[in-house]
Order: C-alpha cells, then sequence, then structure tokens
C-alpha cells in the first residue's frame, strides 16, 4: 500500500484538475504532519502545468475517462516516483504493457504480405489518426507523426524507421510528403486540412489490413491511446527524448544529462526555452519510456 502522504498528494492534485485551483492552507490544516511536502508539491504542481495552447481541444467529458488520468498519473510519476505509472493506462491492468512490448520486440516480426511498404504504412497511419480522435477533437500532423514514431520503438513495426531529426523532434518527410499520408487520403481513409487530420469515409477499410501490420491490435490500441491523451507539447517532448537517448553515445538517465545534450544542439536547443522541456517535462517523459521498457 502506497504510504499515505503519496496517497494524499494524489488527492491534492486530483482536486487541482477538477477545479483549477486549490486552497493550499486548508489542506495543511487537514493534514498538518505533511506541511512541508504539501506546500512542496503545491508548488511544483503550479509551474509544471502544461501550456494552455498546447492543450487538445476536448469535450471534458471525454478528457475525464482518458487525457485527464493520464496526465495525472504522468504527473504523479514526476513527483512520487515510476510506482504510480502501473496504472498509467487502465486501472488494474493486469499485465503491464512495458513488459508485453518488450516481448513483442524481441520476436521476429512475422511474415505480413507482399502489400507493398508504403501501403503499409498509409494503413497504420490511417488506423492511427481514427484511433486517436477515439480520445481527441483535434489530430493534428505533429501527433500522428509522434504517435507512429513511438509506436515503432515500442512494437517494432518495421514501418516507420525513417525519421530525421527536426526542428520539432524526429520527423519523417516520406510519410508526409509520399506514401502514408497521400495514400491514405486518395483511398479515403483519412481527410487532411492544412496540418489537421479527419477520418475518412472509408476508413473502415483499413480494419482488414491493420492487424496484420500492427503486431498485436489490443497493445497498439492501448499504446495509442495512452499517447493520445498527452498534449502535442508533451508528445513533442516525448519523442525527442527517446531518439536522444538512442542516438546519444552518452547514457543519459536524467532531465538534467538531456538537457545538457539538447543545449549543445543548435538545431535542438531553442526547445530549452519552451516549458514542454523544462526538468518537470523531460522527467515525465522518462518516466513514461521507463514504462514502456524504452529507457533505463
Amino acid at each position: 500500500m502506497a504510504p499515505e502522504i503519496d496517497r494524499v498528494k494524489f488527492d491534492l492534485l486530483s482536486a487541482y484538475k477538477r477545479t483549477g485551483a486549490i486552497d493550499i492552507a486548508s489542506w495543511v490544516e487537514r493534514f498538518p504532519q505533511f506541511r512541508e511536502e504539501l506546500l512542496d508539491f503545491w508548488v511544483w504542481i503550479d509551474h509544471s502545468e502544461p501550456e494552455r495552447s498546447e492543450q487538445p481541444r476536448l469535450p471534458i467529458q471525454r478528457l475525464r475517462s482518458v487525457a485527464e488520468n493520464s496526465l495525472q498519473r504522468a504527473c504523479l510519476a514526476v513527483a512520487l516516483g515510476p510506482e504510480w505509472l502501473a496504472p498509467f493506462v487502465t486501472e488494474g491492468e493486469q499485465v503491464s504493457i512495458g513488459d508485453e512490448a518488450a516481448t513483442l520486440r524481441a520476436k521476429p516480426a512475422p511474415s505480413v504480405g507482399k502489400a507493398p511498404r508504403p501501403f503499409k504504412r498509409a494503413v497504420v497511419s490511417a488506423w492511427v489518426v481514427r484511433e486517436l480522435h477515439s480520445i481527441r477533437e483535434r489530430v493534428s500532423r505533429l501527433a500522428l507523426q509522434k504517435t507512429t514514431y513511438l509506436l515503432e520503438g515500442a512494437l517494432a513495426l518495421g514501418l516507420f524507421d525513417d525519421h530525421t531529426q527536426q526542428p520539432l523532434g524526429p520527423y519523417d518527410y516520406t510519410s508526409r510528403y509520399k506514401d502514408a499520408e497521400p495514400i491514405a487520403r486518395t483511398k479515403g481513409w483519412i481527410r487532411i486540412a492544412g496540418s489537421e487530420f479527419g477520418i475518412g469515409e472509408n476508413v473502415s477499410e483499413v480494419d482488414r489490413f491493420a492487424p496484420k501490420y500492427l503486431r498485436s491490435v489490443s497493445l497498439a490500441r492501448t499504446l495509442t491511446r495512452m499517447l493520445g491523451g498527452l498534449t502535442d507539447g508533451e508528445l513533442e517532448c516525448l519523442a525527442t527524448v527517446h531518439w536522444l537517448i538512442n542516438h546519444s553515445a552518452s547514457e543519459l538517465t536524467t532531465a538534467a544529462s538531456i538537457q545538457v545534450i539538447l543545449r549543445q544542439d543548435p538545431k535542438w536547443s531553442p526547445k530549452l526555452l519552451r516549458t514542454n522541456f523544462d526538468e518537470a517535462h523531460i522527467t515525465a517523459a522518462l518516466v513514461r519510456l521507463r514504462f514502456l521498457r524504452l529507457a533505463r
């Protein structure tokens, strides 16, 4: 059972998420034995909220069941330790999705027929757009790209491994201009308006093919919806931290070590001026990646 202070912090954070403000004095009065811890935690909460401009424009009733819970769990993981990440996706889940994903990655990818690689990428991209729309009103190109990138890392799909380092994190030029997006749009699986994606009238067609290319539909759905509960800024941070861990000669295990590498990189050093790359957000990204067994 978690220590009492951990449960009090969880209740405090839940109250803050529901109302947007809390009377810290009343909390200290109720739990005087935790006065210093609660004051520190309250200050941390008040200064680690994601930028409002990064929040997806979602109806509140949909946020409560998925995205809000995910964000609460991630924040708690930063403050209280990775043990809070066990119920991060669904309460009472019997098998760790991180362990399941690691087991899947360790297996050779099965043969999935002779369909061209561009077609497979289009199928999975359209499937991801639909899944993200199940909890997001707005699906941006950044959200789609970062989600497919992280699905590749978690499930070893062998499809989205052409990313390069760009200002907003790992970026797949081919997906946007040459195969996934153009093919999916032509087939009516997705709609594209500027940098945002909608569900196409023929999207149900992808259900014939997606199970072949996702390796585990249930695990891919769990991961995609977990990622969809994050803001675009958090997704950018998560994908960037994953990229650095896999491309740096140094062992990156702390937010400070990640920030050092970012500071040395002319292309990515401007990220440090933004809220979603402060110490709290980078730490949250590291915790999520450890949860998925994608970081140590």
